[in-house]
């Protein structure tokens, strides 16, 4: 779950660790400066990262990629951006810049994170979308 809402900095009281707390102090002065004192807060659930190393999702999906890619005669990152992106239907998230501006391809279209920076859940969506493209493809992948 997340929720995400924009209020007054003012409105906002929890305890800031320390380690974040320089970081914090950057975000309200700018805030104040810039944005009448408004800030954006999200809360979300902790998410699994995604596994990696031997008979990971990780490997399992760069795997397919790895065969997709064999099969097209494309280039690895060419399919793994496809399935990323066709994935997004499914759920998986949407990349965005640093000025919160969605992230395209040549094409026009929404681009995914990074795999690197997904969940099990989400990863779980690039997996299921490679078979969906190989099934497409008429595609035989190699489960390992």
């Amino acid at each position: 779950m997340k929720t995400v809402w924009t209020c007054p900095r003012s409105d906002v009281n929890v305890v800031i660790p320390e380690e974040k707390k320089a970081i914090v102090e950057n975000i309200f002065s700018k805030a104040d400066r810039n944005n009448g004192g408004f800030i954006t807060i999200t809360i979300e659930n902790v998410k699994k990262p995604r596994t990696t190393g031997d008979k990971s999702q990780n490997k399992h999906f760069n795997g397919h990629v790895q065969q997709l890619a064999s099969f097209t005669g494309m280039d690895f990152e060419v399919v793994k951006m496809e399935i990323k992106h066709r994935a997004i239907k499914r759920g998986y998230p949407i990349l965005y810049n640093e000025h919160d501006k969605i992230v395209f391809d040549l094409w026009g279209r929404a681009m995914g994170i990074s795999e690197a920076d997904c969940s099990t859940v989400e990863c779980g969506y690039l997996i299921d979308e490679a078979h969906a493209l190989a099934a497409e493809l008429e595609c035989i992948l190699q489960e390992d």
